[in-house]
């Protein structure tokens, strides 16, 4: 991943500098200035891990890039938002799920960090999952069917859920997941799940 590799070269320059700036401190014997040295280039390396310094002047070309690069394995679907897009990955035969915001000319680095789930239920072997970004109005839902089998799904937004499918040869079923991009999450908001309401704030 370019953002790890990014990290290490970022890493080794912090610590030439630095122990070329604290060298110059006479006072300081040369295995305390190493020590010193090491220590500030782990801060401002970890910092800028959960800093992305990319996006000042780095903007990506696609949702695909941004994922990419800090991310392995493989993009599966992406849901388009108005500020951000939600990308589904996989590694490892695991979902992984990253929020990459949107810029004039493309996309910019998402964080874990800025990606929040404000909503978790279960019902009747249905799990529901919906996450925000940052502060933002820009919110997607995420429908397991753990039961196995296609849900028909509709909210009061209008929704367009689309859906990835695995297959289990051993239990002979297919499971569907279901994403949509929400412009609106609140108390008004309701979900129909083959023709049933599924209460999302109790």
């Amino acid at each position: 991943m370019l953002f790890a590799i990014t990290r290490i070269i970022l890493g080794i320059t912090i610590f030439i500098i630095g122990y070329f700036l604290i060298g110059k401190i006479k006072s300081i014997n040369a295995f305390r200035k190493l020590i010193i040295t090491f220590m500030l280039t782990i801060i401002f390396t970890t910092l800028s891990a959960l800093i992305p310094l990319e996006n000042v002047f780095v903007t990506f070309s696609s949702p695909e890039s941004a994922y990419n690069y800090n991310h392995s394995g493989k993009v599966k679907l992406i849901v388009n938002g108005s500020k951000t897009d939600f990308i589904v990955g996989e590694k490892n035969n695991t979902d992984v799920y990253l929020i990459v915001p949107k810029s004039d000319n493309g996309w910019k680095q998402g964080l874990g960090l800025d990606t929040k789930r404000i909503c978790d239920k279960i019902s009747d072997g249905i799990t529901v999952y919906v996450y925000q970004y940052k502060n933002t109005d820009d919110y997607y839902i995420v429908l397991l069917n753990t039961n196995g089998g296609p849900l028909d799904i509709t909210d009061n937004n209008n929704s367009e859920f689309i859906y990835s499918e695995s297959a289990n040869s051993i239990l002979n079923k297919t499971f569907y997941t279901y994403y949509a991009y929400l412009n609106s999450f609140n108390r008004q908001y309701t979900l129909t799940v083959n023709g049933e309401n599924v209460s999302l704030f109790n």
